[in-house]
């Protein structure tokens, strides 16, 4: 396999870093439309779990990239139910390319600026005048 160091006989890959899982509710008429027709929505209540995945990875085949993964709803796999990305956005080209060719993700190339919650509180108070 080509790009970024992503090699078949290699799997499972090993991913090293950090990273944030912001689970959240979605309606399930919602995660419909990102979700293809013939995987089973796992929903209770007219609703699935969805939510957001932001990483920072430090260590992995593709070397140091960034990555967030929207995450439209949860499918039955059997045995088991996963989350199904509804958009992934990485900074690593070759990272893009084999989440397209391997994985079958909806990748796009994207880049990633990390800021602290002191400085982002900085910028909201200079503008408002306010805490």
């Amino acid at each position: 396999m080509g790009g970024g160091g992503y090699k078949a006989s290699d799997a499972p890959w090993r991913f090293q870093g950090r990273a944030l899982y912001q689970l959240n509710l979605v309606r399930a008429s919602e995660a419909r439309k990102h979700v293809p027709a013939d995987l089973k929505l796992v929903e209770l209540f007219g609703y699935t779990l969805g939510g957001v995945y932001l990483a920072r990875y430090e260590d992995s085949p593709a070397g140091t990239f960034d990555e967030m993964v929207a995450l439209g709803g949860l499918v039955w796999n059997a045995p088991t139910s996963c989350a199904w990305a509804a958009r992934v956005f990485v900074s690593d080209a070759g990272a893009r390319a084999h989440g397209v060719k391997t994985c079958g993700l909806p990748s796009a190339f994207a880049s990633f600026a990390e800021t602290t919650a002191e400085k982002t509180a900085e910028k909201t108070r200079g503008r408002d005048g306010g805490a």
